[in-house]
């Protein structure tokens, strides 16, 4: 999902998550199917993106696998201002009809109070995330 061109700065895991820093700015995070997505894990994961930071706000793009799903929970969670102090924007690379769904629903019911889009390309998504830089 990083683009060849990006060099990662640092790397680190939080099952399911996998999170890196790019020296664009960006953060990337995949989201894999390893194990089932919690609140609890997605908390740790929020300490982590902190550490990885120095604490500052800076733009994620976000990617799941295949038949990675995020549940409800994780949706509400995710979707209020305190749960991710240290995202400025979230673009979510979207490129199946299922996922589409979620994210509309996402987008529509939940309210994220960061801004957030989603994309079908990794491109158009940094190109959005930039201008949070």
């Amino acid at each position: 999902m990083i683009p060849t061109q990006v060099k990662v700065l640092s790397t680190q895991a939080v099952s399911p998550y996998i999170i890196s820093i790019g020296d664009d700015g960006l953060l990337y995070l995949r989201v894999t199917t390893e194990v089932e997505e919690t609140v609890e894990r997605s908390m740790k994961l929020v300490e982590v993106i902190g550490e990885m930071v120095n604490y500052e706000k800076v733009p994620l793009l976000c990617k799941f696998d295949e038949f990675a799903s995020p549940p409800k929970e994780n949706r509400d969670f995710w979707a209020k201002k305190d749960s991710c102090p240290y995202t400025s924007a979230e673009a979510f690379i979207v490129d199946s009809l299922a996922m589409k769904l979620i994210y509309n629903f996402y987008l529509l019911i939940n309210k994220p109070q960061r801004n957030t889009k989603m994309f079908t390309t990794i491109e158009d998504a940094r190109k959005w995330l930039k201008t949070f830089l």
